[in-house]
This record gives C-alpha cells, sequence and structure tokens, in this order.
C-alpha cells in the first residue's frame, strides 16, 4: 500500500540518442526539475519493450509524463511517411507499448508535444504530418492559443472556453483534428486552427498539450501542478 503521506511519483519516459557511437538514454533535464519543482518525484522508465517492467514501474507510480520528442513512424497510425516526416525516432515502439499501458491505469497522463501526439496515436486518432503554417510552429515561435472547451486544459491555465493564452512552439506535426482518437476531446486550438490540446472525455486527467510548457515559467507551475495534484489524489485511493 502507499505511503500516502510522501509526494506522489510520477513516471515519465526518456529519449533515446547515439552518442559517440554507442545507443543512449537521455533525460532531458527540464522535465524532470518542473516535476520535482511542482512537489512530486520524478521516475525515469528506459525504452526497454519489456512488459514487466513497463507494468512494475506503473505500480510504483501515481501519474505519467509523456514527454516530446521526434517523429512517431507514420505508419503506427495506417499512413506513409511524407519527405517533411523525421523519421530517426530510435524506440517508437516502446513508446507505444507504454502508453497503451498508462491508459490501461486509471492514473492521471499528461502528454507533452509528441507525448500529445502519442495520446492520439494509440486511442486511434491520426497526425497531419506537415502543418501548412509549419514554419510558424517551429523553433520556439510564440503565438496565440484559445481554449475551445470546458475541461482539464481549462481548469490547468485558469482558462474559460474562448479565452487564449500565449504558448510555444517547437514542432511541425499536429494532432489531426478529424482524427484526435477515440474519446478525445479537442480542448485548446492555435491560431490557425491547429490542436493544442486534446484529452479523454470524462473526469480523469488524461491531458496532450502540443506546445512545452516545461520551457515557460508561467504555464509549468500550471500544469505540472494540475498533474501532481491528480497524482496525489489518485495516490490516496490506491
Amino acid at each position: 500500500m502507499a505511503n500516502k503521506n510522501t509526494p506522489p511519483v510520477i513516471l515519465l519516459n526518456m529519449a533515446v540518442d547515439t552518442i559517440n557511437g554507442r545507443e543512449c538514454e537521455v533525460l532531458i533535464s527540464r522535465y524532470a526539475q518542473r516535476i520535482s519543482d511542482s512537489g512530486a518525484v520524478p521516475m525515469l522508465i528506459p525504452s526497454i519493450e519489456k512488459r514487466e517492467n513497463i507494468e512494475t514501474l506503473l505500480d510504483l507510480a501515481d501519474g505519467v509524463l509523456l514527454i516530446g520528442g521526434k517523429d512517431y513512424d507514420p505508419r503506427s497510425y495506417g499512413e506513409k511517411p511524407l519527405p517533411e516526416t523525421v523519421m530517426t525516432r530510435k524506440r517508437p515502439h516502446f513508446d507505444i507499448a507504454f502508453g497503451e499501458a498508462v491508459l490501461r491505469r486509471a492514473m492521471p497522463v499528461l502528454g507533452i508535444c509528441g507525448g500529445c501526439q502519442l495520446l492520439a496515436i494509440i486511442t486511434g486518432g491520426k497526425l497531419i504530418q506537415h502543418l501548412p503554417d509549419a514554419e510558424k510552429h517551429t523553433g520556439g515561435a510564440t503565438h496565440r492559443a484559445r481554449v475551445t472547451a470546458e475541461g482539464v486544459f481549462a481548469r490547468a491555465c485558469g482558462k474559460e472556453p474562448g479565452e487564449e493564452l500565449t504558448v510555444n512552439s517547437f514542432h511541425h506535426q499536429a494532432v489531426d483534428p478529424d482524427n484526435p482518437g477515440r474519446n478525445m476531446r479537442i480542448t485548446a486550438r492555435a491560431f490557425d486552427g491547429s490542436v493544442e490540446g486534446i484529452e479523454l472525455a470524462g473526469e480523469r486527467m488524461v491531458l496532450g498539450v502540443q506546445f512545452h510548457p516545461e520551457r515557460m515559467d508561467d504555464l509549468a507551475p500550471l500544469f505540472f501542478g494540475s498533474l501532481t495534484a491528480a497524482a496525489a489524489a489518485f495516490r490516496t485511493r490506491k
């Protein structure tokens, strides 16, 4: 039984890169720091596609963060890669297996950028492989986004439907608004109508955001704080 007086544990996946000719698991430090700043304990899972590893670590966790990264293979959502798709992401099948295992649990989930897209993929959705206004979404450009429906996204940022917030952009792909995934609702859109936030229908926090709140001092406490609060509530129910 979990000790309900200790901080919640947030499990997050890792990037994989080749360094000095060797494949390495890589921690993007800012994700872990934001989890810690929100009052939770970050815990890492290596990209080893072994069900026992995934399930054992999920047993220890109270919430999950799905990090950003390079493009997922479009064949995972039934499409052929376009020339603009960056087919260099390593071990994408682990992320899918991990994400599917997470959704079988009742714990809260926050997906950031590629993690948002992963939530769509594992629920049967699709991606736009290259946005028409892709140049306006890359390199950390900032733009306005509009909350389009009530839900976890709106509560996290303290906005009502129709209100706007400023977000950053480090992507050229986005969730297909016509195929966001089974039971996934679009709750925020960017200036060009592209998807900025999706979430699972219902009260459980399964939220994907296309921007990177971990890189924004104003939004990080709101979204990571929401994840930690949901994880703490989940911990008390264990």
